[in-house]
């Protein structure tokens, strides 16, 4: 049974990975029972129970299904960050393992990776658009964290995503 939740909650990830990380819950607390909820396809329902991390949910469908606790935001938090890029260094994880590559926001508009740099600038839409540098070819997302979603093809899968180092 276990594996199934798992297998599911996996499934929904990888559907939606593309989707902007806004107010997800940060601790598997905030998933109270009785606690209205929504999920990163923007799909509502209620909190029936939690343990092991996995809030298990009835969706307003009637479905009842299961989420890891970041996986959830409180019903009517916004679906966008409200984070803005910092200065610091974002390290770089592509299928959950570290890839050696490290970035670094320099300034308002500059950055460094692979000891080259470059300018960018992050549009409403909280797209990254890197004008210059090592990473102008590849296409950027402000993910809540804050981090940066990256790609090669301008599809909405962050197949590797840079994470403030805290």
């Amino acid at each position: 049974m276990r594996t199934h939740h798992l297998l599911l909650a996996f499934a929904i990830v990888c559907g939606t990975a593309g989707a902007a990380q806004a107010d997800v819950f940060k601790k598997d607390t905030e998933c109270k029972v009785g606690r209205r909820v929504t999920d990163k396809a923007n799909k509502s329902g209620t909190v029936l129970a939690m343990s092991d991390q996995m809030c298990h949910v009835r969706l307003d469908d009637g479905k009842e299904t299961y989420y890891l606790f970041w996986m959830l935001r409180a019903a009517g938090a916004s679906a966008e960050t409200s984070d803005r890029l910092v200065p610091g260094t974002y390290e770089c994880f592509a299928g959950g393992r570290y890839t050696f590559m490290d970035m670094k926001i320099t300034g308002a508009a500059t950055y460094s990776s692979a000891g080259a740099s470059g300018r960018f600038h992050v549009e409403p839409s909280r797209k990254i658009v890197f004008e210059t540098g090592p990473l102008s070819k590849n296409f950027a997302h402000l993910l809540a964290g804050p981090a940066i979603g990256l790609n090669t093809d301008g599809g909405t899968f962050w197949a590797t995503t840079c994470e403030l180092k805290k």
